[in-house]
């Protein structure tokens, strides 16, 4: 082998969250999975790594030392490092960052759990729509791990925040499609197109009320919602609107809500009860996100939701395989006759 191809094995990034050492490994991992390098061919030396890229000697004795102790390398006293074995796969050690904790996210969790090998490992932590958290919880934790699944937080300052952490092995789960698609690999939801392809299904139940209403707290990101709802009110069905919070005096018979948060929908089914009103004729509802509690009160409640389930097994299988993919999750509605 060349100078010229000694000196292009590893390659460093100073961007990356990861450390050098990490970086050192990995480029010996991918020079082998790409037939670069082969059993019994030379690395080069400790010195000369540490010389080009001006770095402690120590750091690179740590990636050989770790490259050695999982048997793709060994030494030989005074001549160096020679690669001894080629099966370079790692374990996946996956750091998985949720915004927050949901009984929905609880089957996005179990799914992504159960579709992964045995072998891996699995680590959740949560950012709590917090960008510092965000920031800090990547730049701390990124040293301990090979793949990376993330809800991000939209926010101006997120990709400057993924950009520290390889693609390759990145993936974001669930919001970001319009804002990071481009970049990085992963499952999201459309949420402007779920909804306006919900709605605009279900023409003939909208068109039983007089008026129609999406309650959006102020405080979630998602405002592709908000788009997609309003892209359907043109249709001019009937009278809609967008409210962040909800008056139940104002509650008329002939009302219909899309509801994202769980405490409206106690709301509105607590005035429902207290008129003597019945869902799905006299007002109408219908709740974000799928669990278990909504199939049984106030005999079912009709959701729309994506399949959490679908969206834990796709990026197991993205992240297993590496795969490059861009997936849109798939939206459904659930009927239970509340809308």
């Amino acid at each position: 082998m060349s100078k010229k191809q000694i000196d292009s094995l590893i390659e460093l990034d100073a961007s990356l969250a990861l450390p050098v050492y990490k970086q050192i490994v990995q480029s010996v991992y991918k020079n082998i999975e790409n037939g670069i390098l082969n059993r019994d061919d030379k690395l080069p030396s400790v010195n000369h790594i540490a010389a080009q890229f001006s770095l402690a000697r120590g750091s690179v004795f740590a990636a050989y030392n770790e490259l050695r102790a999982s048997g793709i390398i060994d030494s030989i006293p005074g001549k160096g490092y020679y690669v001894t074995g080629t099966q370079t796969r790692q374990k996946q050690n996956i750091f998985l960052l949720f915004s927050t904790f949901t009984p929905y996210k609880e089957t996005l969790f179990n799914a992504l759990r159960n579709h992964l090998p045995k072998t891996s490992t699995l680590d959740i932590y949560f950012h709590h729509h917090s960008i510092k958290m965000f920031e800090t919880l990547i730049n701390e934790q990124a040293a301990y791990y090979n793949t990376f699944i993330i809800m991000p937080e939209v926010h101006e300052q997120t990709s400057r925040i993924l950009s520290k952490l390889d693609p390759k092995n990145t993936f974001l789960l669930d919001v970001g499609y319009k804002e990071y698609k481009k970049t990085y690999s992963g499952i999201y939801q459309n949420f402007e197109k779920d909804i306006y392809s919900i709605l605009t299904a279900s023409e003939h139940l909208v068109a039983k009320y007089k008026r129609l209403f999406l309650l959006f707290p102020d405080t979630l990101q998602t405002k592709d919602i908000i788009s997609g709802f309003n892209k359907f009110s043109k249709k001019n069905i009937i009278f809609t609107g967008v409210k962040n919070a909800i008056d139940t005096d104002d509650i008329q018979k002939k009302d219909a809500f899309i509801v994202i948060d769980d405490n409206h929908l106690v709301d509105i089914i607590n005035t429902a009860k207290s008129k003597n009103w019945k869902l799905g004729q006299d007002i109408g509802v219908i709740s974000y996100n799928e669990t278990n509690l909504k199939s049984v009160i106030a005999d079912g409640i009709t959701t729309i939701t994506t399949d959490f389930a679908a969206m834990g097994k796709s990026i197991a299988e993205l992240a297993v395989s590496g795969k490059r993919e861009i997936r849109e999750n798939p939206f459904i509605m659930i009927d239970r006759n509340s809308f």
